[in-house]
């Protein structure tokens, strides 16, 4: 198999993976999964605002890292169009549904109860932040703050729909930087 669409498919598959696994594990275990990933109707006037500010976050953020030498994400090398849209699924699609039914879903909805929803969102967003160790601690801290953000918008809505959408449009514009389309 070409080892670029080998790799492509890697990248599709992992996020797959984690969001089959904890399905199938909370079916097993007779959890609903409505309730296990908090896949609830988001309160929707709490949805638009997490969504308006989460795009002037996004802005904000461009403008400071910009500020500090932090250019746009490397440019993709020429792929064909298989290979960009799979990993446009991968990356702008599947790998925040796969994330944040994890972390603001099953993590969230379970240790929320016991310490608090403040801590939850603090110590998710700390680990969230840890585990994208392949960039400069610049960009992790930015992370880290999404993924407060990310917490927030979960804990204020009632739902995993809401981080979901913010982590998405944060991916796409990342994807599409990528692409120079911005």
């Amino acid at each position: 198999m070409n080892p670029l669409l080998r790799s492509t498919l890697i990248k599709v598959a992992l996020p797959l993976i984690g969001i089959v696994i904890p399905m199938v594990v909370a079916k097993l275990r007779g959890f609903e999964l409505r309730d296990f990933f908090g896949l609830h109707k988001p309160k929707m006037r709490a949805f638009a605002v997490a969504l308006a500010l989460w795009i002037a976050w996004m802005a904000i953020t461009e403008l400071v890292l910009h500020a500090l030498g932090q250019g746009a994400p490397d440019a993709w090398p020429d792929y064909p169009a298989s290979i960009v849209l799979l990993r446009v699924l991968a990356i702008g699609i599947l790998g925040p549904i796969a994330e944040e039914l994890i972390f603001r879903g099953v993590i969230y909805g379970r240790i929320a109860p016991k310490l608090g929803p403040w801590i939850a969102i603090v110590l998710i967003a700390i680990v969230f932040g840890l585990i994208h160790t392949r960039y400069d601690a610049a960009i992790i801290a930015v992370v880290t703050i999404d993924g407060l953000l990310f917490g927030i918008a979960r804990y204020k809505t009632g739902s995993v729909y809401t981080p979901i959408a913010m982590h998405m449009l944060g991916n796409l514009f990342s994807v599409c930087q990528s692409l120079r389309l911005l």
